[in-house]
């Protein structure tokens, strides 16, 4: 959330937020912004307790008015919670990254009947993301949201594989050369904005309409609206247990409609 009002207060219009999990405790949160940037002067220490880059003039909190935010401590208190934290790229776009040790700084479970989660990252993402003058955030793992600066042009897809994963490195997404390759193939894709769901027609085949089967009977078909519904639902499921849904498809007969979909670990949301 620190990190969120960070990007948000250095008037980001976007933020890119990546997550990954190492060796199932490792946690690296990688924050990338459209905004104004630092000077290369407070680069190196903007961690340090006091150090801000608004000086003595820290911002209105819009979320809780009243309250101000960038004194030059919110950014200390993670370096102190933190394993490591760096402010990997000033500009153009800025780039923030830390890793926790979720042994000895636990991650807070979502506990929802409706959507259980071993963390509440999404959770915070989401809040913020609905809070006043909130930027257009994007949640996912370091390949996905490699897509998403690709496609927004953050990055430039022009690029040769090598020059994209190499630039990606520069922001702090770890990402093999295979993963850059099946990005630019369109296999993996680009993160919708938190709180809105990819439309269906980008994961599968979906029906349209009724009709009736070859061997007599009427049958039901489920609509483009209905299906992407569905697959909101499904998508939300899937994210809370780190997995992704793809390649939704319905099939319809006389008396039956089947949905059946690919549940898969995103590469590069986990690191073994």
């Amino acid at each position: 959330m620190e990190l969120l009002r960070n990007s948000r207060d250095a008037g980001a219009g976007s933020v890119y937020v990546a997550s990954v999990l190492r060796r199932r405790r490792y946690r690296t949160l990688t924050v990338i912004d459209d905004g104004e940037g630092l000077d290369d002067r407070y680069a190196e220490m903007i961690f340090e307790p006091g150090v801000t880059s608004r000086h003595l003039s820290p911002t209105l909190d819009p979320s809780d008015p009243g309250s101000t935010h960038g004194a030059g401590l919110s950014l200390y208190h993670i370096r102190t919670l933190a394993l490591s934290a760096a402010c990997v790229s000033a500009s153009s776009p800025t780039s923030f990254s830390a890793t926790f040790d979720t042994i000895t700084l636990p991650e807070r479970v979502l506990q929802s009947p409706s959507r259980a989660s071993r963390s509440n990252l999404l959770a915070t993402t989401e809040a913020f993301a609905h809070s006043p003058q909130a930027p257009t955030v994007y949640y996912g793992s370091p390949a996905t949201i490699l897509a998403t600066l690709l496609k927004y042009r953050i990055i430039q897809s022009n690029e040769s594989a090598a020059g994209i994963a190499e630039e990606a490195r520069r922001l702090g997404l770890r990402v093999s050369l295979r993963t850059v390759h099946r990005i630019k193939r369109g296999e993996i894709e680009a993160e919708a904005p938190v709180g809105r769901s990819r439309d269906a027609r980008e994961r599968g085949s979906v029906g349209v309409g009724g009709g009736r089967a070859e061997g007599g009977g009427d049958i039901l078909s489920l609509g483009e609206e209905e299906m992407a519904r569905i697959a909101a639902i499904l998508d939300e499921a899937a994210r809370a247990s780190y997995l992704e849904v793809r390649d939704l498809r319905q099939h319809s007969r006389p008396g039956e409609i089947r949905l059946s979909a690919r549940v898969e670990e995103p590469e590069d949301l986990y690191e073994q």
